[in-house]
């Protein structure tokens, strides 16, 4: 039993279907085919290095807000302990 173009097309897109028998009898020539592989193969890869992308920027993002954050938080640290010893002698004075 031989399957119609538009029966083996749904079963591969689908995910029924894989890529190796999908080429073998979806009647297209030799090239069309590879051209297919090539652009799968071509989105695949533009779709990770996309990914890739976003993830490095976001670590960088993260690593960005961290160093704000470190940041902020010395300069709170220092104005307490100051203000702490400022106290301090200030008591120890009187």
């Amino acid at each position: 039993m031989a399957y119609s173009k538009k029966q083996i097309e749904y079963l591969h897109n689908s995910g029924k279907m894989p890529d190796w028998a999908y080429y073998q009898q979806n009647g297209k020539s030799l090239q069309e085919n590879y051209n297919e592989i090539k652009k799968k193969q071509y989105r695949e890869h533009l779709e990770f290095m996309l990914e890739r992308n976003r993830k490095k920027k976001e670590k960088e993002d993260a690593k960005k807000q961290e160093k704000d954050l470190e940041k902020e938080i010395e300069s709170k640290i220092e104005d307490a302990v100051e203000k702490a010893l400022e106290d301090v002698l200030n008591n120890f004075s009187k």
